[in-house]
């Protein structure tokens, strides 16, 4: 039972006793446990560089959040397999007969469990972002997988530091740190996955792989994580009824229970990520319907570059002024003048051989014999001596 605590054992605390190395066999169980732990990281591995050069390759609007997320897995894995696996039995890196391997071992722990809440929670956030969600709740999201690693560690690593061995060894400090740690990295992030599921059903959905390859991975990872943490909340449940049990018989019938329901987890958050993000992606859609997430995020990356509204200034030819300025023509104008009186006395009009009123006038003016104008028939309506055809006017002008 010590090996499943969550405290490192104080060295200093044992400076009275014999610590001289021990050679301990492997029994089948272990052996047998090695063999699956070992298994399982080389499929993370394997499975973590297959899945980043695909999603790089077809699926880059998600490659930079798979790449942290099999990377903290894969870390996870790999710091639990050599603490487990490698260390426990071979090196004896941090476990050993010295004062030294105290703060090792210490400090190891705390990487182990920051990276256990961490692949904890961003299993969380993996699924919520491949099923699109967005906005504030995304943001409590990364703060939450942020602080709350951290906050376990924290609190394990100082409780590792201030407890005494005898207070490690007490069965109330074992119960109370098993029950922390299922409700931090287990009942918490599986309580979201769970209401997020009963979400999914209330508003209609009810199959487990859609046309949307990004909304089928998130509910296969969804499966897998929920599955996950019930196995490690039945883990902690049985270490307690094991802590709480007098009898000898039983701890030593529920330690073979304990140790394959931990290797049960990580089989279960290896076949989560990657391989399930993996299949997901890899699976032909259902029907000929292209993936609306993958659509929007592409038509939204065209009509980024698209709607940028670039100013271009047009450039339009200006006639340039004529060199000379253009000569009055004064027969434009209203108002009749000597030119447009000689241009009209060069060119009379005439109808039916006899010359107009108008011309006659014009002529009679231009010669000064305005007393030989023809007789015009004035309109008895209007005035009969209108101001510009008086004679006064007419001697005053000439």
């Amino acid at each position: 039972m010590a090996a499943d605590s969550q405290l490192e054992v104080n060295i200093e605390d044992l400076y009275d006793l014999d610590l001289d190395e021990e050679q301990d066999e492997l029994t089948l169980d272990q052996i047998c446990q090695m063999i699956v732990r070992s298994f399982v990281v080389l499929s993370v591995i394997i499975g973590s560089i297959i899945v980043i050069i695909y999603t790089k390759r077809k699926k880059p609007g998600i490659w930079t959040l798979v790449f942290f997320i099999t990377l903290i897995q894969l870390l996870w894995q790999l710091l639990a397999w050599y603490h487990s696996s490698v260390d426990a039995h071979f090196v004896k890196f941090l476990k050993c007969a010295q004062v030294d391997c105290l703060h090792r071992s210490k400090i190891y722990k705390f990487c182990e469990n920051l990276f256990h809440g961490l692949a904890v929670y961003t299993g969380v956030v993996l699924v919520a972002k491949l099923e699109g969600l967005t906005g504030f709740l995304v943001w409590i999201l990364y703060a939450m997988c942020g602080l709350a690693p951290l906050i376990y560690s924290l609190v394990i690593l100082l409780l590792d530091f201030s407890l005494t061995v005898q207070e490690r060894s007490d069965v109330p400090v074992n119960i109370g740190l098993a029950i922390f740690a299922g409700i931090w990295l287990n009942l918490i992030p599986a309580g979201l996955l769970v209401s997020w599921a009963f979400g999914k059903l209330l508003s209609g959905y009810t199959q487990v792989r859609t046309s949307s390859q990004r909304q089928t991975a998130s509910h296969f990872i969804a499966i897998l994580l929920v599955l996950f943490h019930l196995v490690h909340l039945s883990r902690s449940i049985v270490y307690v009824v094991a802590l709480a049990s007098e009898d000898t018989e039983t701890q030593l019938i529920l330690t073979s229970p304990l140790t394959w329901l931990q290797e049960a987890g990580h089989i279960l958050a290896a076949l989560a990520i990657p391989w399930a993000l993996l299949l997901a992606l890899l699976l032909p859609r259902r029907d000929s319907t292209a993936d609306a997430t993958e659509m929007n995020l592409k038509l939204a990356k065209q009509n980024k570059s698209r709607n940028i509204i670039k100013y271009r200034k047009e450039s339009k030819s200006v006639d340039t002024p004529p060199q000379t300025p253009y000569k009055f023509q004064p027969e434009v104008t209203s108002s009749p003048s000597a030119s447009s009186q000689a241009n009209y006395t060069e060119k009379p009009q005439e109808t039916d051989g006899t010359r107009s009123k108008r011309s006659s006038y014009i002529e009679a003016m231009s010669e000064g014999s305005f007393h030989e104008l023809p007789t015009m028939n004035v309109n008895k309506s209007r005035s009969e001596d209108p101001l510009w055809l008086t004679p006064t006017h007419l001697e005053q002008r000439v």
